[in-house]
């Protein structure tokens, strides 16, 4: 594989790549990587390659005439991707790296200054790169860690080729799995039993769910990038701590919530409410939905909707007939009925053995508990103890009221779009909020 890099300091590369891995697949000539330096490419005695931005401000831009012939003096007649390094640039990750270590020849541009004139991408530029949110002097530091993450693909460059598929990233889902080495036993912390056991199958499973582990605990973006194959969810599954929706339960108050005017009031309960909700807690793989209105007749109501459900879903097991996946049997099955929060909160409390973490939802901003956006609730989550459960509630009617909300550990900021208008049926808005908190992306 041939990489060139166009920087206006070589040297400092010189060291990276005479070290290590690096150094020896130059050497046995699996990679090849050479320098353009647009100081060469200059007509001005001073070899100037930057000057002041148009339209004012700090620091200097690099000029487009030098930059861009020595881009395209480093890709040459045969074809090149040419890479520009930059914060503006597409977060960098592993399926991209992978995607890099096939091409043959790869340019690599580095910035410096303050940025480089825009029409440098417009012209010599086919994709741009970012190693995160944060900012480098210069794009050289991004580029030997490119090109020290694409060696790594090349075949030949690892020792075991095999490595590089157990890594971190390898799989785009999840982090590494712990590694252990001799001696079993170090300053009292020993090796887990079942890698001392020798049994290679039971070893492969705990280390695919202690890596799965290891995500949830450090990058639970990672697990909601996709979903997970379905072999890596019989392994992981009811693993609160992986999953947290698994520890999570839905509430739906009809009681005590506002009605138009501000008063208190009980609502009344909905079919469309009690599937609704039930099947979006379902399909985000929530512990189970929990109705609750004081009125025996309306909870009497709920359990005999739920009771046609699950005689149905019987009826179909004595034929031998499975439950399709989408299914309304799966979903109903899973709702409970309760006359109160309170008595919610008390049955998850006694089932977990652990007070249930209870977040409040409304329309509204409120002063009492603490409001927590979407990407904070996730981390809260994903920092709870997995044998504490998590409850969602949410008020029907006009919203709950502040006795309601005052019972709450966090309030869920609301769900908004631009224009003002903002009053989202109850069954919407839940499948909003799980979508935002378990949802993925694929």
């Amino acid at each position: 594989m041939r990489i060139t890099i166009v920087t206006l300091f070589p040297e400092m590369f010189e060291s990276p790549l005479a070290a290590s891995l690096l150094g020896k697949a130059r050497a046995a000539g699996l990679l090849q990587i050479d320098f353009v330096n647009p100081r060469d490419f200059t007509s001005d005695r001073h070899r100037t390659v930057d000057d002041a931005p148009y339209g004012g401000g700090p620091g200097m831009v690099m000029k487009p005439e030098p930059l861009v012939a020595a881009i395209e003096s480093a890709a040459g007649p045969d074809p090149a991707h040419r890479v520009f390094l930059t914060p503006a640039g597409a977060p960098l990750d592993q399926r991209r790296v992978r995607e890099l270590s096939a091409m043959k020849h790869l340019v690599l541009v580095c910035g410096r200054y303050e940025g480089v004139d825009e029409r440098v991408s417009r012209l010599a530029i086919d994709e741009e790169l970012s190693l995160g949110d944060f900012v480098l002097s210069g794009g050289e530091i991004a580029a030997m860690a490119l090109v020290d993450a694409i060696s790594r693909l090349v075949p030949g460059v690892l020792g075991d080729a095999a490595s590089a598929d157990e890594e971190s990233f390898s799989d785009g889902v999840s982090l590494e799995y712990p590694q252990y080495t001799r001696p079993p036993e170090f300053r009292g912390l020993s090796v887990p039993d079942i890698l001392l056991a020798g049994h290679h199958e039971k070893v492969r499973g705990w280390r695919r769910r202690e890596a799965l582990r290891r995500t949830a605990q450090r990058r639970p973006d990672l697990l909601r990038s996709r979903r997970l194959a379905p072999a890596d969810l019989a392994l992981v599954a009811g693993d609160p701590q992986i999953l947290p929706a698994s520890r999570t339960y839905l509430l739906l108050a009809h009681h005590p919530v506002h009605d138009r005017t501000g008063a208190e009031v009980t609502s009344s309960v909905t079919n469309l409410d009690i599937h609704d909700i039930a099947r979006s807690a379902a399909t985000y793989g929530l512990a189970g939905s929990i109705p609750i209105t004081p009125i025996a007749l309306q909870r009497e109501k709920i359990e005999h909707i739920v009771e046609q459900w699950r005689e149905e879903a019987a009826a179909l097991a004595a034929q031998g007939s499975g439950l399709e996946p989408g299914h309304r049997g799966h979903a109903l099955a899973a709702v409970e009925v309760r006359a109160s929060i309170e008595e919610a909160l008390a049955e998850l409390a006694a089932r977990h053995r652990a007070p249930p973490l209870l977040v409040a939802t409304s329309a509204r901003h409120h002063a009492g508990p603490p409001t927590l956006g979407f990407a904070d609730l996730r981390r809260v989550l994903a920092e709870t103890p997995p044998e504490r459960p998590v409850a969602i509630l949410f008020g029907t009617g006009h919203g709950l009221t502040e006795r309601a909300i005052s019972l709450a550990d966090y309030v869920l900021a609301p769900v908004t779009g631009q224009p003002a208008f903002n009053h989202l049926s109850v069954r919407s808005a839940a499948a909003i909020v799980l979508d935002r908190l378990f949802g993925t992306s694929a």
